[in-house]
């Protein structure tokens, strides 16, 4: 009788030590147990909790406190991109954005979760990978599937930072200098200029674009023909055209073009000189540059 009510008590005391190392509020003992990441001797369980804690000061302590950790905060968040809660792994992949380079290691868990259930999920990983730089060739394909939905703008521009990973993307990213949203018009052909002459089939769908309603949308078409460089001499006498936009962005970016793309640009000399006298000084500028450079690169090839 006396075992079995030993053997009760015993039975008693380690349900509440059970129950003791479940509720208790750090978690640093469960963590421990089932191999969580910690940050600060809190485990990552305790820090997504604290991200969704409904009462917005943890919130906010958690959010900066996580933030000042910077490469030691990382192991954790890249765990939170795992968690069951939706608001916690969409606020890890922000932080992480928020940190730029120094989140570089969680960036395979970053591309993994461009596949989240969640469309915000998938746009914040997206601008995340986008802070921290090049997403890497496994991040293309989803990257591309994102650019025919709502996260098109993301992934937009974490295609830019790509290089010449995103040029399977090109194609589609044409297509986006027509979306309805100029503000997804105007990223698609900075892109294009971003991933540079790779880009190159893009020329004539961005001298189109540089007769689009929006001043932003030309702007951009202009500079990424330069950022294509010599492979976009094609469009010489349309950047020329173009030198006489009311925008002085635009003309601007457009002279610059005329500059980068070089001796290829010498036609474009007689449009260009007038700038020299344009009533914006940044215009004024780029034109003298410009002049420099397509002189320059004429001798050298003669």
């Amino acid at each position: 009788m006396m075992k079995k009510k030993v053997l009760i008590g015993l039975a008693g005391v380690l349900l509440l030590l059970g129950l003791g190392v479940w509720l208790e509020p750090t978690g640093v003992v469960l963590g421990y147990l089932q191999g969580d990441a910690f940050y600060r001797n809190r485990p990552a369980r305790y820090w997504g909790n604290a991200l969704s804690d409904t009462d917005p000061k943890m919130q906010v302590a958690a959010h900066q406190e996580l933030k000042e950790g910077g490469r030691a905060a990382v192991p954790v968040l890249t765990q939170l991109l795992h968690s069951d809660n939706v608001e916690v792994r969409w606020r890890a992949a922000d932080l992480l954005g928020q940190m730029k380079e120094g989140a570089r290691d969680a960036t395979p868990a970053l591309v993994q979760t461009l596949r989240d259930s969640d469309s915000h999920v998938r746009a914040v990983a997206a601008a995340a990978l986008a802070a921290i730089g090049d997403a890497g060739p496994d991040a293309m394909p989803l990257l591309q599937d994102m650019l025919r939905g709502e996260e098109r703008l993301p992934a937009l521009r974490a295609l830019a930072h790509s290089g010449v990973d995103a040029v399977p993307a090109v194609p589609r990213v044409i297509e986006l200098l027509r979306d309805d949203d100029s503000e997804v018009r105007w990223n698609a052909a900075w892109t294009l200029g971003k991933i540079g002459p790779a880009a190159r089939e893009a020329v004539s769908a961005l001298v189109a674009a540089m007769k689009d309603p929006e001043p932003l949308v030309r702007e951009h078409a202009a500079e990424a023909l330069g950022d294509i460089g010599s492979a976009a001499k094609d469009a010489v006498p349309a950047l020329a055209a173009v030198l006489k936009d009311p925008d002085p962005r635009v003309r601007r970016d457009a002279v610059r073009s005329l500059g980068q793309i070089g001796a290829e640009a010498k036609s474009a000399v007689p449009d260009i000189r007038p700038l020299l006298e344009d009533k914006d000084a940044n215009v004024r500028k780029a034109a003298q540059t410009t002049l420099k450079q397509i002189v320059n690169r004429s001798n050298e090839r003669d």
